[in-house]
């Protein structure tokens, strides 16, 4: 007869091969005893690649940026208590941005709930409506049966986790003590054998694949064809929607419709991609060209746009919108016309076959377009030109963008520095993976989501983040100095929040309340590099920031770079581009 811990351990295993079977191929590892059974099964299986975090936030997010990165969903695994909790708000951004994320918690058993225990707290249904599966794995059972149930609810965390709607699951296990292996007691061969025996037998077969509707596609191909003044609009998406970069400038050459993307659209940057309209934020921003430049049919692929300019076209014009996202409903403005649930992919490939004259086309409307592109990025590299060698926030996204090697990662941290990059950086023809953290636009747990993309990638990855944001996260390093490829981490230092200087508060409210929203700061980034022995070091021009660049991207490992810029420089140099942009369209008569 099995002891305790025999019964534990063989549980444990049949889980954690059921997720592997299911196709997990990575678990995060944060400390504690409660776990111990199933971190010896994760250590001890065959196939599954484990690292340990400290954190539990980090390690959640650097589980985010492996998913992100491969497409398949990471195990994160834990004690119990408090340690769950940390999972939170990666859990509410993998929910959001509908990555699939497997979090494995492990729990006191019964006898110990609800009377002070130590280190136990209530754990099920912890993350609520963030998940899109729950289970309470309960305690080890030797019977047939329960082993069965073991597999089957680790096989649908997984199915779940990447079904129609991707995002978190959340399985709760149970431990007893004993927890680890005892001392002088081998394996039971008997409860062995059955075990063994239920992972040979096959998983379910399950069917989840949705088929994009002809008739509405139809109803799409006549919008399009009937419009005067389309445009398709290139949200966030995943990376692999960069895939099909060929399939939609074939549909939009065939169908005479401009494509305009943001960076973290995917479709900015590779083979073609400077036909590709990026500059159209700034556009609409400005009087004139939220005047002239204005659609009259989008059709928006993927999520909603960081864009303030887009979001201000359309509160001041009705304009005809077709949405499609492969789960949401992607419509803060509440006008669109239809939203779509299909993957992008299936949807474009069934619009593909559709017949397109496009005779009622404003042909002035594309070519007005493209002209005040070349405006933008003119008045773009004449702001920079003033500036000259200074390291500006605008001339660190670009020389990023210049450094960064064909094909490989770049992560956008949120609040400036991926409205700068979208701002001050072209369209271009090389090739990038473009990451960013938009399910709930958080400045948590970036330099670990960046750790995690570097984790599964060959190529260089680089992370374009804010000092705050950098600040916020420094235990990422402990996971990004594990990284075996290049991994640049490009600090933007600016003393604080400074997105908050473009913001009304900075405008209309009190002098003394704004540091409580841009939260100045005086650490020093070379320090908190150090805490991990991350290579280090603080260019103040653009010369030795490309410099930096050149040797971090050759060199193994993780380098972090801080680069110096004025404190208020985003704001001015942002009004600047604007003002320019606003005089140029007056002088070019739109």
């Amino acid at each position: 007869m099995g002891t305790v811990a025999d019964l534990q351990s063989e549980w444990a295993r049949l889980v954690v091969h059921s997720f592997l079977e299911a196709g997990v191929r990575d678990a995060v590892i944060s400390p504690g005893s409660r776990s111990t059974p199933f971190t010896v099964a994760a250590l001890e299986q065959t196939g599954l690649r484990c690292i340990s975090a400290l954190d539990e936030r980090s390690a959640a997010h650097y589980a985010l940026g492996q998913a992100r990165a491969t497409g398949r969903p990471s195990l994160i695994l834990c004690t119990s208590g408090s340690a769950p909790a940390n999972y939170f708000p990666a859990v509410i951004e993998a929910s959001e941005a509908g990555v699939p994320l497997v979090v494995l918690s492990a729990d006191r058993p019964p006898e110990l709930l609800h009377c002070g225990a130590n280190q136990t707290t209530d754990q099920v249904g912890l993350y609520g409506r963030h998940v899109r599966f729950f289970a309470q794995l309960g305690e080890p059972r030797a019977d047939d049966l329960g082993l069965r149930a073991a597999k089957r609810l680790a096989t649908r965390a997984v199915f779940e986790t990447l079904g129609s709607h991707p995002g978190p699951v959340h399985l709760n296990a149970q431990a007893r003590k004993p927890l680890g292996p005892t001392a002088g007691h081998g394996r039971d061969p008997e409860l062995h054998g059955r075990v063994q025996a239920i992972l040979q037998e096959p998983l379910a077969a399950v069917s989840g694949s949705r088929v994009v509707d002809d008739g509405v596609v139809q109803s799409v191909a006549r919008a399009l064809d009937g419009a005067a003044r389309p445009l398709i609009l290139c949200g966030p998406a995943p990376v692999q929607q960069g895939e099909l970069r060929g399939e939609l400038r074939a549909l939009a050459d065939r169908a005479t419709v401009p494509i305009a993307s943001e960076a973290s659209g995917q479709m900015r940057f590779g083979a073609g991609a400077d036909t590709v309209l990026g500059a159209l934020d700034t556009l609409w921003s400005t009087d004139r060209g939220g005047a002239a430049l204005v659609p009259d049919f989008v059709l928006q692929l993927g999520a909603n746009p960081t864009s303030k300019g887009w979001e201000e076209l359309c509160g001041a014009h009705r304009i005809r919108r077709v949405v499609v996202h492969p789960w949401d409903w992607i419509d803060p403005a509440s006008n669109a016309e239809l939203v779509i649930q299909a993957e992008v992919a299936d949807f474009l490939r069934a619009l593909a076959t559709k017949t397109f004259a496009a005779a009622g086309r404003d042909t002035a409307f594309a070519q007005n377009l493209r002209r005040a592109e070349g405006l933008v990025w003119t008045a773009a590299s004449e702001v920079l030109t003033r500036v000259g060698d200074a390291l500006s926030e605008a001339g660190v996204a670009r020389a990023v963008h210049g450094a960064a090697p064909e094909r490989s990662a770049l992560v956008l941290g949120n609040s400036l520095p991926i409205r700068n990059f979208d701002t001050w950086v072209p369209p271009g023809d090389a090739s990038l993976r473009v990451f960013s953290q938009r399910g709930v636009s958080g400045i948590d747990g970036v330099v670990s989501g960046a750790a995690g993309v570097a984790s599964c990638t060959l190529e260089p990855t680089t992370l374009l983040v804010g000092d705050v944001s950098f600040l916020h996260d420094i235990n990422g390093l402990q996971l990004a100095s594990k990284a075996t490829s290049p991994l640049v981490v490009v600090v933007v230092n600016n003393g604080g929040g400074r997105i908050f200087e473009q913001l009304p508060i900075a405008r209309h409210g009190k002098e003394q309340w704004l540091p409580y929203f841009t939260t100045p700061h005086e650490a020093s980034m070379a320090s908190a590099a150090s805490i991990y022995g991350c290579p280090f070091e603080t260019v103040r021009s653009v010369s030795e920031l490309r410099v930096a660049l050149q040797s971090a991207h050759a060199r193994d490992g993780c380098t972090v770079v801080e680069a110096v810029v004025p404190a208020h420089g985003s704001a001015e140099q942002s009004s600047a581009l604007r003002s320019a942009v606003e005089q140029a369209l007056r002088r070019e008569g739109f």
